[in-house]
């Protein structure tokens, strides 16, 4: 199993036009990992953690999802070829507490990848609008491979920036291990990122340098790819 944290997706539910002096007001719940590997099937857990200073009933379940062109979460039912069982019983996390809610999954066919949502409600409910927070915490399920010849990839510059296109045309996932663009000596770093299978992925690096940036290259495994950046 391999984990890495990467940025998390969070939803305020109930925060419409005019409650946004409530909003601004609910104290951030927290949950990890952000996101989590596996390989041909997962066992793991996240920890959900309270850390407010009142008690919080948190409820879990799983959900689909497919990535935009800039790896956000579009969120779906799951898929039912992928089994998935989650402790998805109410408990109570008292303040700056926390708890592990534990999950498996097996893929009639991996790769696979699903999220782990947890909402979290006051215990006690008051008078007037209660606000519930959502966090989410996503599961890859690696298997099979990708073949580096399904993947394209195009860069071009944009300004201060250098914006990168990284297709996949095969229905293998992997993640980019790294990714950076070079030119004179210099270079930028992209990150690392999950290829979808038959996703495009667009990825963004800042460029301030005098020079012109001339390759940008990314590693997928032990196989790297490049290409000029017009």
């Amino acid at each position: 199993m391999r984990t890495k944290e990467i940025a998390s997706y969070a939803v305020l539910i109930c925060c419409g036009i005019g409650v946004a002096a409530a909003c601004a007001r609910v104290q951030a719940q927290g949950m990890s990992p952000v996101i989590q590997e596996f390989t041909k099937k997962a066992r793991g857990a996240v920890q959900v953690t309270n850390i407010g200073d009142t008690p919080k009933t948190v409820s879990c379940r799983a959900q689909g999802f497919d990535p935009d062109e800039h790896g956000a979460p579009q969120f779906h039912p799951i898929d039912a070829a992928l089994h998935v069982r989650i402790d998805s019983g109410r408990v109570v996390v008292g303040p700056k507490s926390s708890r592990q809610v534990s999950f498996d999954a097996t893929p009639t066919a991996p790769p696979a990848w699903f999220a782990v949502t947890c909402r979290f409600m006051p215990v006690e409910h008051g008078a007037g609008l209660t606000l519930a927070m959502e966090i989410t915490s996503i599961v890859i399920v690696n298997g099979g491979h990708l073949d580096p010849r399904d993947v394209a990839v195009s860069a071009k510059r944009a300004g201060a920036k250098v914006e990168v296109e990284v297709k996949n045309n095969g229905s293998g996932l992997a993640r980019v291990s790294s990714g950076e663009v070079h030119g004179h000596s210099k270079h930028a770093d992209m990150g690392t990122f999950i290829l979808f299978p038959h996703q495009k992925r667009l990825v963004e690096a800042d460029w301030k340098e005098t020079t012109m940036p001339e390759t940008v290259r990314i590693q997928i495994g032990k196989k790297r790819l490049e290409a000029p950046v017009n």
